[in-house]
């Protein structure tokens, strides 16, 4: 018969509740209480049931993180990052793959509430109304939103990079280097991606260039496994099969970039001689494709680090908010 928290609080001769409060972590515990508890539970090998606890508790120490694609490889770095912090703070981490669909993520969510999760961080990538029905749900459940700019709110709490910052300073590096034509790559229903072009289209009239909507290619996505490469390739090919075609390509993401460099490739082009690319996240493959992929690096582990934290005070306190803006790097390689 396995032992139980009875058991535990004889061996250590305290009470039932002193046991509770020392598998919770209340403060104001003498260090020789905390030590003799301990003591008792790895001598009668006892594992607290959080299970158990949740149910009373209403707590399940776990997170969930809701992302859109769990084969892209920047939301696998991100969940790394929130779950060693999670971690530290006795927390599990869920990774959810919710898809794309408005019936698809608020089932998810709709059962992550019934199994009494803490907290929620859901990455934004649809640009749609489903944004209205998550901003009401996380004044019920504490909730941060990653790569989704504030739209200038104090009742929730965003990260994001500054994509219209770091396009447009792509755009102004490839101006320096006296690129003529200069494309972009995109994702016309992503959020984020929507940003990254218009940092794009501003740059270009802030230095002199003539705006050409055939350097722009732009597709919607219907699934997400490995779809970003497809799109990635065939903007490629209708941008090379262009009369004027383009010096430099600018892609809103790196698997969007990667795409575009094989299509050049197997095409006779010289990367970056003939055509320069860049991508944008500073995935972990970005560094060992052929060319080495030139990229905007998003600050993956201040954004998941920062997202952690802050869903932490919201679960303290669900009124609280923050929200940030960070600042990406360029990362210069071979391919431009």
């Amino acid at each position: 018969m396995s032992n139980n928290i009875f058991d535990v609080a004889h061996l250590a001769g305290v009470s039932k509740s002193t046991v509770s409060r020392v598998i919770n972590n209340c403060e104001n515990i003498k260090p020789s209480t905390k030590a003799k508890v301990e003591a008792a539970m790895k001598e009668l090998n006892y594992t607290p049931s959080y299970f158990a606890q949740s149910i009373r508790t209403r707590k399940a120490k776990t997170l969930a993180l809701l992302v859109p694609e769990v084969s892209n490889l920047f939301y696998n770095e991100l969940f790394n990052i929130i779950a060693e912090v999670a971690m530290q703070h006795g927390y599990l981490v869920l990774l959810c793959n919710v898809g794309q669909t408005r019936e698809r993520i608020l089932s998810f969510i709709q059962k992550l509430r019934q199994r009494n999760i803490d907290g929620i961080i859901y990455c934004v990538y649809q640009s749609s109304l489903l944004m209205d029905e998550l901003i009401q749900i996380s004044h019920q459940i504490p909730m941060v939103f990653v790569d989704y700019p504030n739209p200038q709110r104090d009742d929730i709490s965003c990260i994001a990079s500054d994509g219209l910052h770091d396009t447009a300073q792509i755009v102004k590096m490839f101006y320096d280097q006296g690129r003529k034509r200069i494309a972009f790559v995109g994702l016309g229903d992503i959020v984020t991606i929507n940003y990254r072009y218009l940092g794009y289209s501003a740059s270009l009239t802030a230095c002199g260039y003539q705006f050409d909507k055939g350097l722009v290619y732009q597709e919607y996505l219907s699934n997400y496994s490995g779809e970003h490469f497809h799109i990635g390739y065939r903007a490629a090919q209708a941008l090379m099969n262009r009369d004027e075609k383009p010096d430099a390509i600018v892609c809103g993401t790196d698997m969007l970039a990667i795409a575009v460099n094989r299509y050049l490739l197997e095409n006779g082009y010289r990367i970056p001689q003939d055509v320069a690319v860049t991508g944008y996240d500073n995935i972990s493959i970005s560094s060992m494709v052929f060319p080495s992929l030139s990229t905007m690096a998003q600050p993956i582990h201040e954004m998941g680090t920062a997202a952690a934290d802050i869903l932490f005070k919201k679960i303290e306190n669900n009124s609280y908010n923050k929200s940030l803006l960070l600042q990406s790097e360029f990362i210069s390689r071979d391919s431009t």
